[in-house]
């Protein structure tokens, strides 16, 4: 019961969280030309890919080692905890200078005005901000905090929303304003996290070298995971920026969006699946193998049901809420939620991987991923269009789904095909 409480407020917080994107979805293709939305697209992409770069996606190995250390030893945490958190900060001082020698020329490349290529150093600090965002609302996750969950999420959200809708409608910054927002709002939540953690005394000058080598371990194969999904994430912007028009970017990237609303549902399961399937294959048992596999399965169905509500309600979201010039992009709708179905399957099975430390496995599929997918995308848009580059992200995830359930089964045998235990009512 409590983990059905806690699923369902992770899920509906995790929905209001996504106003930032959804919510002011219709706000802004009022105030925004097709080509502005591309603009955000294409800066949106350049954090996406900085975060696994600049973070070394060492994260999870805290997350991790809380499961080993919480009842045991909560200072050896601490130093497990600061000695991760410091690790981010020699990569994000070289990819600052970086983007900063080469702002106008990545600017070009991703067709943002150059007038405003200092949106290029910015999407570094972007990046920083919002690795220690989602560290600070992971943290609450791991430590079963719905509240305190919601608590941040929610301030984040307000503050997000209200300087967007200020920043635009009032001094008219234009795509500008909706940037200008989402710094101050993760700078907010930056210091915000630092005060939070230093009140739990999770903040020690106690950096060890062997956690900051075990971490660097964890997290180095996941860099290429990270990067190949944003591959599959965010490419087919790039390539229809560059093989179709910006402003088709801009109308794909609304029908992406509406479609990646079932991804909300996705980040709920991805909060609540991991420290779920974390707890129980710490003292796994016959009948928490039973309730892994009932919990994978009621979270498919709900995946499922997620996609195909999505599906009708679409077109009329399109007709009555999102400004007419950009109707096309209903078109998207179906394939990004059915990828996004894919990879919510995916995340489930990728929890027995991380709890196994065997990342490497990740890293190696990112690498034919990332091949299958920019290859997929060039020759369906070159034959398809714009929407191309959807089947391509609908492939892409299909074939990172079946490789993870094969390699997560060959790490525990699960009893998936026991319906009788799994139907009971019970437990």
């Amino acid at each position: 019961m409590k983990s059905l409480r806690q699923f369902s407020i992770y899920t509906l917080v995790g929905f209001i969280g996504a106003g930032v994107n959804f919510f002011l979805m219709p706000y802004l293709t009022h105030f925004l030309h097709t080509w502005e939305y591309g603009v955000l697209s294409m800066v949106n992409s350049f954090v996406t890919i900085l975060i696994p770069l600049v973070g070394l996606s060492v994260a999870g190995y805290a997350n991790v080692e809380y499961y080993k250390l919480r009842n045991k030893d909560r200072k050896e945490f601490a130093s497990v905890f600061s000695t991760v958190q410091l690790i981010p900060v020699l990569p994000f001082i070289f990819i600052l200078l970086l983007t900063i020698l080469l702002a106008h020329p990545i600017a070009v490349f991703l067709e943002i005005p150059t007038a405003q290529s200092y949106w290029i150093p910015l999407s570094t600090l972007l990046a920083v901000l919002t690795i220690y965002y989602e560290t600070l609302i992971g943290f609450n996750i791991i430590e079963q905090k719905p509240g305190t969950y919601t608590f941040f999420v929610l301030v984040k959200l307000a503050i997000e929303v209200s300087l967007t809708i200020y920043f635009i409608t009032v001094l008219d910054y234009g795509w500008e304003g909706r940037l200008l927002a989402w710094v101050i709002a993760s700078a907010v939540l930056f210091i915000a996290s630092f005060a939070y953690f230093n009140k739990l005394g999770l903040l020690t000058r106690k950096i060890k070298k062997k956690y900051r080598l075990a971490a660097l371990s964890f997290g180095l194969p996941l860099i290429l995971h990270v990067i190949g999904k944003f591959v599959i994430n965010y490419s087919d912007r790039v390539f229809i920026t560059k093989m179709v028009s910006i402003d088709e970017a801009g109308i794909y990237n609304i029908g992406y969006q509406v479609g990646m609303l079932i991804l909300l549902f996705v980040t709920a399961v991805s909060n609540f699946i991991s420290p779920y399937i974390f707890e129980r294959l710490a003292d796994i048992s016959k009948e928490k193998e039973i309730q892994l596999v009932r919990t994978s399965y009621i979270i498919i169905v709900g995946l499922l049901l997620t996609l195909l509500c999505l599906t009708i309600l679409a077109p009329l979201f399109f007709k009555y809420m999102v400004d007419p010039s950009y109707a096309e992009g209903v078109r998207y709708v179906f394939w990004t939620g059915l990828s996004y179905f894919f990879w919510g399957v995916y995340i489930i099975f990728t929890g027995f991987i991380f709890y196994y430390k065997k990342t490497k496995v990740l890293g190696y599929l990112a690498i034919v991923n990332v091949i299958l997918n920019i290859g997929l995308n060039y020759l369906l848009i070159l034959r398809f269009g714009a929407i191309g580059a959807v089947y391509a992200t609908c492939i892409s995830f299909f074939v990172v789904m079946l490789v993870v359930i094969w390699q997560s089964n060959k790490l525990i045998q699960l009893p998936w095909f026991d319906f009788k235990a799994i139907l009971k009512t019970s437990g």
